[in-house]
């Protein structure tokens, strides 16, 4: 197709495609390295799904020191404390203000904002993009580059740029499951702290409930011991939820917001395209219905929710997984079941494989741990490095990593520690005159660290 006629929107030496968690920092990094910096954003506020799609807390490592493997990630938790806007360790936060502050240090070192603006295609010439096509309420135009990271969530400019990538579990071709998150306010912690209790000791299962230092947590799935499962039971049988309410069903407290909690469910295991925008659509429909049935649900059922209304869905679809791009090096099983290290690692993780719905069964001889005193695994540079592109990074979920793996690595504390050093590369990239691959990666950690990001070891 001939763009040639289109309008130049904007130019900048890095254009970042997304401006969630990943993008957000690849911004605020490649900004650090002074280079003019660009975001393309299809919502009115950075952040993604942590924002956007509610999705609440930053996961720990599982790594006893927790390291965030981001320098950007301090600042943010430093940032958001004096607001009320997260706890002490900055896992837990308000994703509002976290949309405020993400805007603020992107501002702030210069990075340029591009809203309300989808990324349509791209235009490649002799192996590299030169400029991306968008639409927005001017139109269609294009974003000029000298080098671009994909931080779309789902590879988008990846795949338009013609890269390789898998897609969902390649034993069923399916992908995980997706959700729609939600938020209930006005809720009596002190009564439903009392009735968690007073369930407890009438179903004599203590799984999943908690009312601990103020902090609410419940839980429930479809199988295993669940304090709630009876009145999940009952509702079903009454009619006033369905099974796939009980299927997942999770909440928790709200840093900074009084008598509210966040509710990672519904959670939908059929229709799990993140990719499909018929199944995008209809997630959110439904989505809202059963927020809706689950509210009225817990007003019924749950003492404390008497006054309780939902203050907030996510704007955003909860991808779990979608395309995973093949980058220089892909992250395998292997690799993170036996705790690999790397020369050019940027994140380090234990974070367990996450794949919901499924039972990980794996040979435990050929995915023997590597006793090395390290018990994590390591993410490489090159997984961010989009093979046979020659000026694109790829960052967050779909990085280059093979399922299972991707299952472990999609959580925000890997993603923001990808963008963050995809934003470094880059800046280097066009320092140094070099392609992406040609980058060292011990060099972009060494930035990091000087910075102030840290490292178990």
């Amino acid at each position: 197709m001939d763009y040639s006629s289109l309008p130049v929107f904007a130019s900048a030496d890095i254009v970042v495609c997304g401006g969630g968690a990943a993008g957000a920092f690849a911004a605020k990094a490649a900004a650090d390295q002074g280079k003019d910096v660009l975001v393309v954003e299809q919502f009115g506020s950075l952040g993604g799904t942590a924002t956007n799609g509610l999705t609440m807390p930053v996961m720990h490592t599982h790594i006893a020191s927790n390291p965030q493997c981001s320098y950007i990630a301090n600042l943010v938790r430093d940032k958001l404390l004096p607001l009320g806007g997260c706890d002490e360790s900055g896992a837990n936060f308000d994703p509002f203000l976290l949309k405020v502050v993400l805007e603020e240090i992107c501002v702030d070192a210069g990075v340029k904002l591009l809203f309300h603006t989808f990324i349509a295609d791209v235009i490649k010439e002799d192996g590299k993009i030169t400029a991306l096509v968008v639409a927005n309420k001017a139109g269609l135009g294009l974003v000029k580059g000298k080098m671009f990271i994909d931080g779309t969530g789902d590879g988008d400019v990846c795949v338009r740029a013609g890269a390789g990538y898998t897609k969902g579990n390649p034993e069923t071709g399916k992908n995980q499951p997706i959700s729609l998150r939600y938020i209930v306010s006005n809720v009596d912690f002190e009564t439903f702290g009392k009735f968690i209790e007073e369930e407890k000791k009438r179903t004599g299962i203590d799984g999943a409930a908690s009312y601990y230092d103020g902090k609410i947590y419940v839980a429930v799935c479809a199988t295993g011991q669940w304090t709630f499962s009876d009145l999940f039971d009952k509702a079903i049988a009454a009619g006033d939820l369905e099974f796939d309410d009980k299927a997942y069903w999770q909440g928790f407290t709200v840093t900074g917001r009084p008598n509210t909690i966040a509710f990672n469910s519904p959670e939908f295991f059929d229709e799990t395209d993140g990719t499909d925008p018929d199944v995008l659509t209809k997630t959110q429909v439904i989505g809202k219905k059963r927020a809706l049935r689950q509210l009225m649900f817990c007003k019924k059922y749950l003492k404390g929710f008497e006054g309780a209304y939902i203050s907030d869905i996510s704007a955003m679809v909860g991808i779990r997984e979608s395309r995973n791009i093949t980058a220089e090096y892909v992250l395998s099983a292997e690799d993170l079941l036996c705790r690999r290290k790397f020369d050019d690692m940027f994140c380090q993780s234990n974070y367990p494989v996450d794949i919901h719905g499924k039972q990980l069964n794996f040979n435990k001889e050929k995915y023997k741990d590597v006793d090395d005193g390290k018990p994590w695994y390591e993410i490489p540079f090159r997984s961010l490095v989009v093979k046979g592109i020659d000026n694109l990074f790829v960052t967050g979920r779909c990085l280059g990593a093979e399922f299972l793996a991707q299952s472990s690595l999609r959580v925000q504390q890997s993603a923001r520690s990808s963008g963050e050093a995809a934003g470094i590369g880059a800046a280097l990239a066009l320092e140094e005159g070099k392609l992406p691959r040609e980058i060292d990666g011990k060099k972009v950690r060494e930035i990091m660290v000087s910075r102030g990001a840290q490292y178990a070891e």
